[in-house]
């Protein structure tokens, strides 16, 4: 049996009203410090995972513009405040980037063109970044409730940006100065896209006092070696091999710095060789020390669009009208910056990259860029390449790749107790990693030194610039100003009763003398 029942039109009007009422009303409003709370703390989640993801260093906690956005949230319409949130957090991160690995803007937007040459893994943390940061924008945008007391809410988010901006005040920081925004790396505050246009103009200024100046050479490891080549005997051509080893910088402790260079120490080695030690001030990342070593200039990533004269300028161009044949050897993708072009356009002959190598049966190890094993390579070069130097000398210029930050935790390297014996290592699991795959180019390297060769090698090598760490504390223990650099010059090169001299860096760059000596001295002199 059915049961209808009926209501009066106006019982019926009534509860059609009260149903379509969240649809036809403004949404609810909220308490006036849910605004302010929401815009303070969910647009930082998409910047506080790509921290870890990328092992991005924190410089500021609270995003005041972020706070900005909030306060004009009151006044807007959502799409528009949604447009602004994905902008700022996407600013949020690029200047994370920028500011972790010392890019300029411009910089991180030219290596934004080679994404495509990322390893699958990076395109889709890329990919889920972008996700995120559309998600949060749309969540706070369109789902925060408004406040009750629109103007409540404005008083709430004002004081929270002075209050902030005081404790700055107080520990003598400006966050908003050229000099505290390149250098103090500790504050409460951050302000990302006022930040990227005061460091690019600061630096756009650096780059024009830089290039008005009448040097416009940069001091280098190359150019120490290649004046002191001078001194041999016109009748010597010996093999020259240059190899800027990612992320080695010089580390401050001695007591971390001398077993990170021990292969040099070994008897045989000193036996033959002249071991000469210096440093060199960096300024970016491998790119700009690329060009640093190899042309002995600011240009950075102005190689890209080098004119013929800056290109002639450079060692393999210098050496190649010398009568060299000139090489390089990366273990990546020769798209990723380009190195397939320009390393042609500053005179390298042949380049070989991960397929070339790979098809020479090399293997692959893990990383930030996974590709060629670093320690597989020194063989590569002495077969390949030293072995054939009868006819002409070699310059072979190698850029490594398996100590790039952020570091496996566990490298694809025969097991040691090298970490075991240092407290700083065994206590970090990315220092002894990197430890050990610096390490393992070293010794590669001393190796290859040691092998017979018709014609009389130097070998060259030094830093890119200093590891990028996550955590203040790690980058703490190496200079922020200066990397090192090793020369092996044989002694058969060398007049009897004579070193030859490989000049260090000017004074103003460097540092104690123990910091300076990563290996202790040689029985043999050091030559420094």
């Amino acid at each position: 049996m059915q049961i209808e029942c009926s209501f009066p039109p106006a019982v019926t009007r009534v509860f059609r009203v009260r149903a379509l009422r969240p649809l036809i009303l403004p949404r609810p409003q909220s308490h006036s410090l849910i605004a302010p709370l929401a815009y303070l703390i969910l647009p930082n989640l998409p910047l506080l995972l790509m921290q870890h993801v990328l092992s991005l260093v924190p410089h500021g906690y609270i995003n005041v513009e972020c706070l900005l956005i909030g306060l004009i949230s009151l006044f807007l319409p959502r799409v528009i405040i949604f447009l602004l949130l994905a902008i700022e957090i996407t600013g949020a991160i690029a200047y994370a980037i920028c500011y972790s690995f010392q890019f300029t803007f411009g910089e991180l937007l030219t290596s934004a063109h080679f994404t495509g040459a990322l390893p699958l893994d990076r395109k889709v943390e890329i990919a889920g970044a972008i996700l995120l940061v559309t998600s949060v924008a749309a969540i706070v945008a369109f789902a925060v409730p408004r406040p009750r007391s629109r103007w409540s809410a404005v008083g709430c988010i004002l004081a929270l940006i002075i209050f902030v901006n005081v404790i700055d005040a107080l520990d003598g920081q400006n966050p908003y100065s050229p000099k505290d925004v390149i250098l103090v790396s500790r504050r409460v505050t951050v302000c990302p896209w006022l930040t990227l246009a005061v460091r690019g103009h600061f630096f756009s200024s650096v780059d024009v006092r830089s290039l008005s100046s009448q040097d416009k050479g940069m001091e280098s490891a190359s150019a120490h070696a290649v004046k002191s080549l001078t001194a041999l005997p016109a009748s010597a051509h010996p093999n020259v091999v240059l190899v800027v080893v990612e992320s080695w910088g010089l580390l401050k402790d001695a007591v971390l710095a001398k077993p990170l260079t021990a292969p040099y120490n070994d008897s045989q080695l000193t036996a033959v060789y002249q071991v000469s030690y210096g440093s060199v001030p960096f300024d970016g990342l491998t790119v700009p020390g690329e060009v640093r070593e190899l042309c002995h200039s600011h240009l950075g990533f102005g190689v890209f669009r080098a004119s013929l004269s800056e290109a002639d300028a450079c060692l393999p161009e210098m050496f190649r009208a010398r009568g060299y044949q000139t090489h390089a050897v990366h273990g990546y993708m020769g798209a990723m910056f380009q190195r397939d072009q320009w390393y042609k356009r500053i005179g390298f002959a042949t380049a070989s990259f991960e397929p070339d190598l790979h098809r020479d049966g090399l293997p692959g190890c893990p990383g930030a860029f996974p590709g060629i094993c670093d320690s597989s390579i020194p063989p590569w070069i002495g077969d390949h390449l030293l072995a054939n130097s009868d006819d002409a000398p070699q310059f072979v210029y190698w850029v490594t790749l398996n100590s790039h930050i952020p570091v496996p935790v566990h490298p694809h390297l025969p097991g040691d107790s090298t970490c075991a014996s240092q407290p700083d290592l065994s206590s970090s699991d990315a220092l002894c990693s990197w430890f050990r795959l610096v390490f393992a180019v070293h010794q590669s390297i001393r190796d290859l030194a040691l092998r017979p060769t018709t014609r009389p090698t130097v070998f060259v090598l030094v830093g890119d610039h200093a590891p990028p760490f996550a955590t203040p504390q790690l980058r703490d223990k190496f200079s922020d100003t200066v990397v090192p650099f090793i020369v092996l010059t044989p002694r058969r090169l060398l007049q009897p009763g004579k070193d030859l001299q490989v000049e260090n860096a000017s004074p103003v760059h460097k540092l104690s003398a123990d910091a300076r000596r990563p290996v202790a001295e040689q029985p043999h002199g050091s030559g420094e």
